[in-house]
């Protein structure tokens, strides 16, 4: 394999990156596609369960899929009223995010100004363009939002239904790689690491957002269940997740609090994720499932510049099935060595 990875590393490369390409063109097609395929690999267990029972294969993938849109309705019903609550806080909090960027804006005036004369003296044409297109920018509309409902529902349904699909067909699909040299097992085998991943990262994320919602509902911060929920949530995107969560927590903190207390949200939360990424998740998953975290950085960032949040959601899933199909072959191809004479 290595001999041949020197020897084709061109016509490898390009084809990588017409494939980024494509993917990043069918973004729209692709992205739920792929989520789908992710979702159903998480889903395993429970589609296995229902065929043990002997439900027939279109009954088990929609009792799953049931299931697991009822898991999502009921987080939705538990966020509600705190939801509510951000709902209606939300005219202050605007009110106070407009007033910081004002006071930001006013201490950097001067800033702003030396850069206009700089882009006068250099290029007055530029300067203007550039006056005009700030003038012409503006939020989007209900016109926009009306136009992107469709695209969004269409999307869930790919989604939807690629879900449904893959579930349904997934162990035909193994069966047919057998003939391109895969071992269906392998397959098997792979869902079966992600799946369990997934459910040793949801405990740890769960017991995350409580430890974040309880420590800062101690702190007084408003909304501290909605905070330990988006922390628990957030946790599922390695680096990006709990870089974004601390960056709220701190806006949020500005608007609650005054003095040096208003770090006190963020560090509370940085804290609490820094002892479950040191000490609870290598407890957990073990030396087994981790990964190269080189890989996991490389595989986040592009997938993050392919499909954004989307992107950083299956990162990880797919670094994992792709890892232990990988495992297995090289497995497989010591194992033909040795037999063969």
């Amino acid at each position: 394999m290595s001999t041949f990875l020197r020897q084709r590393w061109p016509e490898i490369t390009l084809a990588l990156l017409a494939v980024a390409w494509a993917l990043r063109q069918a973004e729209a097609v692709m992205a739920p596609l792929v989520m789908a395929f992710v979702v159903a690999l998480v889903l395993t267990p429970v589609m296995n369960a229902l065929r043990r029972l002997r439900l027939p294969l279109s009954l088990a993938a929609t009792v799953t899929m049931v299931l697991a849109l009822s898991v999502v309705a009921g987080v939705a019903l538990l966020l509600q009223p705190w939801a509510s609550e951000v709902i209606d806080a939300w005219p202050r909090v605007s009110r106070e995010l407009r007033s910081a960027a004002l006071d930001l804006r006013l201490s950097l005036s001067a800033l702003f100004d030396m850069q206009r004369e700089v882009m006068e003296a250099i290029a007055p044409a530029a300067a203007d363009a550039s006056a005009a297109e700030d003038a012409t920018a503006a939020l989007p509309t209900l016109a926009d939002a009306a136009w992107l409902a469709p695209q969004l529902g269409a999307q869930i349904l790919i989604f939807l239904g690629g879900l449904f699909f893959f579930l349904m067909g997934k162990e035909r699909v193994y069966d047919w790689a057998r003939f391109a040299g895969f071992h269906p097992d392998d397959f098997r085998r792979a869902e079966a690491r992600v799946a369990s991943y997934f459910a040793a990262v949801s405990m740890i994320n769960a017991v995350l957002g409580l430890a974040v919602g309880l420590a800062l509902s101690a702190y007084g911060l408003p909304a501290a269940p909605v905070w330990g929920i988006v922390a628990g949530l957030a946790n599922f995107v390695i680096y990006l997740g709990p870089a974004v969560t601390a960056g709220l927590l701190l806006l949020a903190g500005t608007v609650a609090f005054d003095g040096v207390a208003v770090v006190a949200p963020a560090a509370i939360y940085l804290t609490i994720n820094m002892m479950e990424a040191q000490f609870v998740t290598p407890m957990v998953i073990g030396q087994r499932m981790r990964l190269d975290p080189l890989l996991v950085f490389l595989s986040l960032t592009v997938w993050l510049w392919l499909w954004g949040p989307v992107g950083g959601i299956v990162a990880i899933p797919l670094v994992l099935w792709t890892q232990s199909l990988w495992n297995d072959a090289q497995m497989h191809k010591a194992e033909e060595s040795l037999l063969r004479p």
